[in-house]
């Protein structure tokens, strides 16, 4: 038997002391090397040449120094064996990156996407790609472990070599679609009890040393099995949906789980769910009503023909992309993930459970679990549907990613929780990230996108001025408690009787009349009149833009501030959130809505409504709408 360190006491009296070297240097749970392996340092610069930015870090010597001593550290760790196993790409590898490092200023400051068009990127991205490809090759992985071999049976090495190799094998083991740790395990079989990990029974063989090299090494080497895999995922937290939509599927458990049972009612994939539920290990439901349930939402990834190594983190990214996308646009409280199952050709293959605590949301929060199912059915299929046609596309994946952490201490999960100043804060910065990831997505250079973005918020401001001036008027109280209930069902009805722009326009004056703010009368009178008084809305879009460009100033001033350590007081900060906010949060709105209807994104982003065309030309905005609703009907055709 094994103990910590792979350490045993099963050893012969003869065994060669390397061998025990070798067996106790394939335990990963003491990782202690800073050497980074060549696949980590390979991923990473690949990572830099599509999204890192030019003028920000490719241009900074001090970086691209930091990246070269980490290559020259990751290519001294490696063996003799795999430096001349793959010797070609190494050195296509070093003068590629030699290349564009010392490219100048010109080149290194082109910012990513198709606006990097420098001979140079394309030859690091070709070089890293084939270098990757090849580590990951049958032949390199057995090479590292011929170097492992190596490096235990060198009795002069003194600075545990070893180390970076195992972590190296590790890498390319990943890489491969292969469960790194269930590898080495096996590694660990062969070698020091003689036996391959399938064999039954489980004990010591008489098998030489050399044929457990041998056989290690093919081991070691075998390709992952390819074949269909599906994860199905438990979450707590209440999403009430039934709908399945590309190759992901979302279930009630209370009703799901009991209608597994054979004889029920049918649905897809119940005979698999039935096999992980029929024990009562998996995705319980409570048969009392005092029981609390322990998972509240069930998800069901289909990965198709696939390795199941990393299985469930590609199932979650998935899941999470439809739940991020949806929660970002309508609000609601983000399930957490509790229990997993992995399922290979129709058969549960493992499984495992997460502690799930939550100390900073409203408690049983029901209204919060109905946002959450309204938000999944209203734009859960459409990105599924778009993610089982194609995957996302890496700027417009960062983008949601960084957007996810900008919205997270805002949240209606974080509601029992006040919002630190280095919580706005982080708003700036992760706003402007958010808009270069989209303008890479776009294939655009920032400094083109976020004028567009400036140009869109005069018209925007209006609208959103407008919104709020009528949630004034219904602020509640006073005496005319019909009418305010009247005006509050139309205003807030999912199902209106007319374009919102157009029930302020006919119904301004009562509106007017329910306003208990003095002292915002006569701004809200104004709002309403430029809804159909083309001079008064001509004139709050000139102070609207005059605004923006004061805002977009400040904005840069404070976003360069808080990267680079230069002042920057809180309260100026705040006074450019939302500004910061509604450049992210359009980009982004923009270039996913692009990406689900297969439009161009550079196209969509500089496009304009029908609306805003319209009253830009000296149209007013209920003659529109009044023109638009007599020519399409209402509501509106989709």
């Amino acid at each position: 038997m094994m103990i910590d360190y792979n350490v045993s006491d099963h050893w012969a009296e003869s065994t060669p002391h390397w061998l025990k070297s070798l067996v106790s240097s394939l335990d990963r749970r003491h990782r202690f090397s800073t050497v980074l392996p060549l696949t980590v340092v390979g991923e990473e610069i690949l990572q830099w040449i599509v999204l890192a930015s030019g003028v920000d870090a490719w241009k900074k010597g001090a970086n691209r120094d930091s990246l070269e001593r980490d290559i020259a550290q990751s290519f001294a760790s490696i063996g003799s064996h795999l430096t001349a196993q793959i010797a070609s790409e190494l050195a296509a590898f070093r003068a590629a990156f030699k290349a564009l490092s010392g490219s100048g200023n010109a080149v290194l400051s082109q910012p990513p996407g198709t606006t990097r068009t420098a001979p140079e990127w394309q030859t690091l991205l070709t070089a890293t790609g084939d270098m990757l490809t090849a580590l990951q090759s049958d032949d390199a992985v057995r090479a590292s472990w011929d170097d492992l071999v190596d490096a235990a049976q060198d009795r002069t090495l003194d600075r545990r070599q070893y180390g970076p190799i195992a972590d190296l094998l590790s890498e390319q083991l990943r890489r491969r679609g292969i469960d790194a740790d269930s590898a080495f395990r096996g590694l660990v079989s062969i070698m020091a009890f003689g036996r391959h990990p399938d064999d039954i029974p489980v004990g010591e063989a008489d098998t030489p040393v050399t044929d457990r090299i041998d056989q290690a090494r093919v081991y070691i080497g075998t390709p992952a099995t390819i074949e269909p895999v599906a994860v199905w995922l438990g979450y707590k937290g209440r999403a009430h949906v039934q709908l399945t939509a590309g190759r992901v599927s979302f279930y009630e458990p209370l009703w799901a789980v009991p209608n597994a049972e054979p004889g029920r009612q049918d649905f897809d994939h119940k005979e698999e769910l039935w096999a992980i539920v029929k024990g009562g290990f998996n995705f319980r439901v409570p048969e009392k009503v005092d029981e609390l349930r322990e998972v509240e939402t069930l998800v069901r990834v289909d990965l198709g023909n696939t390795t199941t190594a990393g299985a469930v983190e590609r199932a979650v990214a998935i899941v999470d992309v439809i739940i991020n996308v949806a929660l970002h646009r309508s609000g609601g409280i983000r399930p957490q993930l509790a229990e997993h199952v992995i399922v290979v050709s129709g058969k549960p293959v493992g499984s495992g459970h997460n502690a799930v605590w939550n100390q900073t949301g409203f408690p049983d929060d029901t209204y919060g679990a109905g946002m959450t199912s309204e938000a999944i059915a209203e734009h859960g299929p459409r990105i599924a549907d778009t993610l089982a046609r194609e995957e996302l596309p890496r700027f417009l994946a960062a983008a949601i990613e960084v957007q996810t952490t900008l919205d997270h201490p805002f949240s209606r999960d974080m509601a029992l929780r006040k919002p630190s100043e280095a919580d706005i804060s982080s708003v700036i910065p992760l706003a402007d990230r958010i808009v270069q990831h989209v303008a890479a997505h776009a294939a655009m250079d920032p400094n083109d996108l976020f004028p567009l973005l400036v140009d869109k918020w005069a018209h925007a401001r209006w609208l959103g001025d407008l919104q709020r001036a009528a949630g004034m008027c219904l602020l509640g109280g006073g005496e005319r408690r019909d009418l305010q209930h009247e005006l509050t069902v139309e205003w807030l009805s999912t199902r209106p009787k007319q374009p919102w722009l157009l029930l302020l326009a006919d119904r301004a004056a009562d509106f007017i009349s329910l306003c208990r703010l003095e002292h915002e009368r006569g701004w809200i009178e104004r709002m309403f009149a430029s809804i159909s008084d083309h001079a008064t809305y001509r004139a709050l879009i000139a102070e609207y833009a005059a605004e923006g460009e004061v805002l977009e100033g400040r904005r840069r001033r404070i976003r360069n501030a808080l990267v680079h350590g230069n002042p920057a007081t809180f309260p100026v900060v705040e006074s450019t959130r939302a500004f910061a906010e509604f450049q992210s949060r359009t980009a982004l709105y923009v270039a996913l809505e692009s990406f689900v209807d297969s439009t161009d994104p550079q196209s969509a982003l500089a496009e304009r409504t029908d609306e805003f065309n319209a009253v830009q030309g000296g149209t007013d905005a209920a003659t529109y709408w009044r023109d638009r609703v007599r020519n399409e009907g209402w509501p509106l055709p989709k």
